[in-house]
């Protein structure tokens, strides 16, 4: 099938270059729907317009001197806005690229499964070309400027790429009939982390993104049963916020969407900003041979500051692992296997154990974003090219639909996103709580190879 190809990404570094192959290989079809082929541009960041001019398909802005972020992209045709779509462009950071895999390397967590767990984080190549992914012959239903499409998950990489309206929806409700992203479950023997890097210029602050990618988010419980959230496509992340002086003062992890109610073992915490932060660093964290330690909740893969059960509407998650003194302190059964099992650790690249498995680490380079990716290199991964997609990948079934990064809050906005956490206070909590999220990971560093 030959998918339409709206708008190429170039490049969105210190230069914005865009072309509009649809408009360049065929202007007579593309003034047939639109009525023109000569084309209205405006480029804007937040309020403010960066520049604007006209196109017959291809144009260029510089962005010297410019913020990083996401840079608005709209089209019109005789007056009309015919296209919208937002481009995440890094003019200059102060760090270089192999600094920054430095410092991600030295904070890169821990991170902590529950026993039942059985999706695991993905590589992006995995996540729209899976062997299963590309054999299928099921479609994914989007709502285009000119209709319907029908895309085979097939080419769904090709069409992300090249068609990155703002609007555009990866409609759940007749996606994936043959279930194929239910079974593209990851692996805890070969499983990827990504990590990004943002600057702060007025405050000089930086901050350290790691992301998770899985195929699918079950959900657990009675949303499970009901149908309540499970849906394809689910990214986490985790930020640490650093310091003008290159020092990292707070980590912030985010469980769910902001305004849902989450409660900590029903009444010890409760919170609805969506994320937590936590000063950093901070001896009652737990962290493996200076790696934090995150629990992962079981089901939906959000993101805890501690190991333990949280409520959200129907919703009942275990995040990591509770041992028995816990579980006996605050009521609760007993694991039924006290010690942690193999797939229920993933560790950072610097830590080896013969027990548990290390994940790889790669760049989400948002300076090198563009529609046709690089060759591969260390630093690298051409499969980040679809993250130029803008739309929703994320259609929750009653819930607000979510972006990918670079187009989170987390990205477009770092400082509020991290600021505004709910802020928390580990003096608020039983010392017994931390005590054994400390046990937890003097456990797992105890199966380190020296």
């Amino acid at each position: 099938m030959k998918l339409p190809r709206f708008l190429r990404v170039v490049e969105a570094g210190p230069r914005l270059v865009v072309e509009l192959p649809w408009l360049l290989e065929d202007p007579g079809g593309f003034a047939e729907v639109f009525r023109s082929n000569l084309l209205r541009y405006e480029v804007s960041i937040g309020a403010r317009t960066v520049a604007e001019g006209e196109t017959v398909g291809h144009f260029e802005v510089d962005l010297r001197g410019e913020a990083s972020g996401a840079y608005r992209v709209e089209l019109r045709s005789r007056g009309r806005v015919i296209w919208k779509q937002d481009i995440f462009a890094q003019p200059r950071l102060s760090r270089t690229p192999a600094q920054v895999d430095a410092l991600a390397r030295e904070l890169a967590p821990v991170l902590l499964f529950s026993a039942k767990e059985e999706y695991f984080p993905v590589s992006l190549a995995t996540l729209i070309g899976a062997p299963a992914v590309k054999a299928s012959d099921d479609t994914v239903e989007v709502k285009t400027v000119h209709g319907e499409l029908q895309v085979p998950l097939a080419q769904l990489s090709e069409f992300l790429r090249y068609n990155g309206h703002a609007d555009y929806l990866l409609d759940q409700s007749a996606f994936d009939a043959e279930k194929v992203f239910d079974e593209v479950r990851g692996d805890c023997h070969n499983s990827t982390v990504y990590y990004s890097y943002l600057e702060e210029e007025q405050t000089g602050r930086a901050f350290l993104n790691f992301h998770t990618f899985y195929a699918f988010d079950p959900k657990t419980g009675i949303a499970k049963l009901l149908g309540v959230g499970p849906h394809v496509f689910d990214r986490e992340s985790l930020s640490f916020v650093i310091g003008r002086e290159g020092e990292p003062e707070c980590l912030v992890v985010s469980g769910h969407l902001e305004g849902q109610r989450i409660l900590f073992f029903d009444s010890l915490k409760f919170w609805s900003e969506g994320r937590v932060r936590m000063s950093y660093p901070d001896e009652k964290i737990a962290a493996v041979k200076g790696h934090a330690l995150i629990p992962v909740a079981e089901g939906s893969h959000a993101l805890y500051p501690s190991p333990g059960m949280y409520h959200i509407s129907v919703l009942a998650e275990l995040a990591g692992h509770l041992q028995g003194p816990l579980c006996s302190l605050l009521g609760m059964a007993p694991p039924a296997e006290e010690s942690l099992a193999p797939h229920q650790v993933l560790l950072p690249p610097g830590l080896q154990s013969d027990r548990f498995a290390s994940y790889t680490l790669r760049p989400l380079r948002f300076d090198l974003l563009r529609s046709e990716p690089l060759p591969e290199s260390a630093l690298y991964d051409p499969a980040s090219a679809a993250l130029v997609f803008s739309g929703y990948w994320v259609d929750v079934p009653g819930l607000a639909n979510e972006r990918f990064p670079p187009f989170s809050s987390r990205e477009v906005d770092p400082g509020p996103w991290c600021d505004e956490a709910y802020p928390w206070n580990w003096d608020e909590l039983p010392a017994s709580l931390v005590e054994h999220n400390l046990a937890l990971a003097h456990a797992i560093e105890a199966e380190l190879k020296c």
